[in-house]
């Protein structure tokens, strides 16, 4: 799946490449916290209901 995700930015040298593979992994962790948050809100509204 990285390698689909590193692909779509075409990097024409190493540099490049490690530059998108850390966005890649940018947007990995943010969507994890993004995730986290989002069952951290669930739970607290289970608790109200």
């Amino acid at each position: 799946m990285i390698k689909e995700w590193l692909d779509e930015y075409k990097p024409g040298n190493r540099e490049e490449a490690e530059a998108a593979l850390r966005e890649i992994m940018q947007e990995v962790a943010l969507a994890g916290l993004q995730r986290a948050v989002s069952l951290k809100k669930l739970r607290s509204m289970e608790v109200l209901l």
